[in-house]
């Protein structure tokens, strides 16, 4: 029995066509392989869709841009440089030329709360190269705080007093009210603070001032008294006939007068804590308030030195 073998040139034929099919498959999935790993290297950052009306970004470089199956375009690599500052941290992105500061976020991932803003403000300001988008974040609280209510002050016209002078019959106290406040703060600042409600818990208590009104008489102080005042007016450059005036109002020339209310004492009537800063400085440090020449010296030092005010008597 005669058996046919196959011609060679068909056999030629079918090892030809085998090879080739292996070098194609072989190189697609080479490039398949380098395709991948161009996409892993380069970490695509996703931007906004561009509708197909609009036609995407004509300013992006289409060798930079990869348009997914749904339609999302991708950032290969390139695009500008900016920075967004968020809660004190720096992080810095490439973003597309004609980006705007919504894209800057988006591109992000930030999102915004309610209150919150951004520097530049408009979100469709357009970024240039180098630019740097703050997100400055706003958060407001309510805080209730118990804080003091001032007293009022009355006065009582005292025909019994010298004009002038000045008696406090009843001291002021400041009440007590629990004030609640709405607090804004940016970026964990406090930028404004307003008042809410206002509730009083301790009501205050108005103080009582009898405010002289009886017109002094020129009375004719007593001569060694007038002797030691003028004498420490003239040592120190202040008015005589002030310092006259003001004794006399203050203690009807009486160098050892006492306040028992407010503890004033002596011809000028010193509270105790005036007269030990200032006798000191009139050279008198460590002498009794109700020695007459030195409580006439340091109040016409303190008149020499503009602080009569100290003084409800002119």
């Amino acid at each position: 029995m005669h058996v046919a073998r196959p011609h060679v040139a068909t056999i030629l034929r079918v090892v030809s066509l085998s090879l080739l099919t292996f070098v194609a498959f072989g190189a697609s999935w080479q490039l398949a392989s380098a395709a991948a790993s161009e996409g892993s290297a380069s970490t695509p950052i996703a931007i906004r869709a561009e509708t197909a009306a609009r036609g995407g970004r004509s300013s992006l470089d289409a060798r930079l841009i990869r348009t997914t199956v749904s339609g999302i375009s991708l950032v290969l690599g390139g695009g500008i440089p900016v920075s967004l500052v968020d809660a004190g941290q720096t992080r810095s992105l490439r973003a597309p030329r004609g980006a705007t500061v919504a894209d800057v976020l988006s591109l992000s991932g930030v999102t915004l709360g309610a209150l919150d803003q951004t520097v530049p403000a408009d979100p469709a300001q357009t970024v240039s190269e180098g630019a740097v988008v703050r997100v400055v974040r706003v958060s407001e609280t309510t805080v209730a705080v118990q804080e003091p209510v001032p007293f009022a002050v009355q006065k009582v016209s005292d025909p019994s007093l010298p004009t002038g002078r000045v008696v406090v019959s009843k001291a002021g106290t400041a009440g007590v009210a629990e004030n609640t406040y709405a607090i804004r703060t940016a970026d964990g600042v406090e930028t404004s603070r307003t008042l809410v409600s206002s509730v009083q818990l301790v009501a205050p208590e108005a103080e009582v001032q009898h405010i002289g009104t009886a017109a002094l008489a020129p009375v004719a102080a007593p001569s060694d008294i007038q002797g030691i005042i003028v004498a420490a007016a003239q040592r120190w450059g202040a008015d005589p006939t002030q310092l006259l005036r003001v004794a006399y109002c203050e203690s009807h020339y009486n160098p050892n007068a006492y306040n028992a209310s407010s503890g004033a004492s002596g011809l000028f009537q010193f509270l105790a804590s005036t007269w030990a800063a200032n006798s000191v400085r009139a050279g008198y440090g460590g002498a009794s308030v109700f020695d007459a020449v030195a409580n006439a010296n340091t109040a016409a030092m303190m008149f020499a030195n503009q602080q009569a005010g100290q003084w409800s008597c002119k």
